[in-house]
């Protein structure tokens, strides 16, 4: 692997499994913390005065290690598996206008700035906020949110566009009962719109209050309009959301399925299916989930934690995405080997039942399916489970 794409697994770390990319995810979390703390403590005068030499230290030192961020981004982002930025200039210009390299950028820009050109200290001091958006690299949590938002736009801006109108009717009719009553408050339609915007974000400063009985039936439906305007994106920002997590773990589980040698013969939708008969269990450790000699009638993936697997002539250790366990499925009877969880464990239970039912009245891929496992315990484990 060239330098250039092992610094882009380490920055990007596309798979996940990157080794030494939690600590480059680290460094930079803890590079936003110093320079967020950093920016509020210079607002404190007193602090600020007595403290400025060190503060502006760790200012510089926060800016240089951003900017060779940056740059290592520009230099490594040809090596994108998806082969988005591959020309060494265009793919690099088309990578430098992505909403995360924007950020990246404004996080030192204005520094570098302020070397050349007289920039307010209050306004400098403001604009290192801007790395805190730069935690949307890091936190897989706002990526998803980022991602809800783009699949739910259309939703999102037909309750925007609801809104608006919601808006210029409320003070509209506020316009029309107020006007007489209030002149220098309702006295025209533009005017009016102040006080919907603060009725209709239940803010209700009191600054602008209805009096006439006709203004205050406007008012009331309004602020009852306003509980609706603001459940409708709360209500599709979350429901988004837990689809969208769900349809994660579904894809994780469907592909830790599809990885075991012996469902090589279903088809997607019977894999889909598979994924769907999973059922979680937590275990502590030390907790035997397989004893030999026993009847075990069902198949476990690991979703986290390890187990070891003890054979009269061997013992290993499995852990996330490995599996154990499968012959239960089609071959019920004793088990030859131990299971044993090393940590906590959490498991996906595939039950023999459930199995069975999903591949009833396919002899054949029952039969190849039964095949593969006999191989599997015969090559890797020297027995069967």
């Amino acid at each position: 692997m060239s330098w250039r794409r092992r610094i882009h697994e380490l920055l990007e770390d596309e798979d996940g499994l990157a080794r030494g990319a939690g600590a480059v995810r680290a460094a930079i979390t803890t590079l936003i913390g110093l320079s967020i703390v950093g920016t509020i403590l210079d607002s404190v005068p007193s602090i600020g005065a007595r403290w400025s030499g060190p503060l502006a230290t760790v200012e510089t030192l926060v800016v240089l290690a951003f900017t060779v961020e940056y740059m290592m981004r520009l230099w490594v982002c040809v090596e994108d598996r998806a082969e988005r930025y591959t020309h060494p200039l265009w793919g690099r210009l088309r990578y430098a206008r992505t909403p995360l390299a924007v950020v990246d950028l404004l996080a030192v820009l204005p520094w570098w700035l302020g070397l050349l050109t007289p920039i307010s200290p209050v306004l400098l001091r403001s604009l290192r906020l801007i790395r805190l958006l730069k935690i949307a690299r890091i936190s897989p949590a706002l990526g998803t949110l980022e991602l809800v938002v783009y699949n739910e736009r259309r939703a999102l801006l037909a309750v925007a566009v609801l809104a608006g109108v919601t808006l210029l009717l409320a003070s509209a009719l506020i316009y029309a009962a107020e006007r007489d009553a209030q002149p220098e408050v309702f006295g025209s339609i533009p005017a009016a719109l102040w006080w919907a915007v603060a009725t209709l974000t239940t803010v209700g400063y009191g600054d602008a209050v209805p009096v006439t009985p006709a203004g205050r039936l406007i008012g009331g439906l309004t602020a009852l309009a306003a509980i609706a305007m603001l459940a409708l994106p709360t209500a599709i920002l979350g429901a988004g959301f837990v689809q969208e997590m769900h349809k994660r773990d579904f894809a994780s589980v469907a592909a830790m399925v599809a990885r075991v040698p012996v469902f090589r013969h279903l088809a997607p939708a019977q894999l889909a299916e598979v994924a769907g008969l999973l059922q979680p269990r937590q275990l502590p450790p030390r907790y035997t989930v397989i004893r030999r000699g026993e009847h075990a009638g069902s198949m476990y993936f690991i979703d986290a934690g390890e187990v070891s697997v003890r054979t009269p002539q061997r013992r290993l250790t499995l852990g996330p995405g490995d599996y154990f366990g499968e012959l239960a499925l089609l071959e019920p009877g004793p088990r030859h080997t131990t299971i044993v969880t090393l940590t906590g464990c959490r498991l996906l239970e595939l039950r023999a039942g459930d199995f069975q039912r999903l591949i009833a009245g396919d002899p054949t891929l029952r039969e190849r399916m039964l095949e593969e496992m006999r191989a599997r315990y015969a090559v890797e484990l020297g027995g069967s489970t």
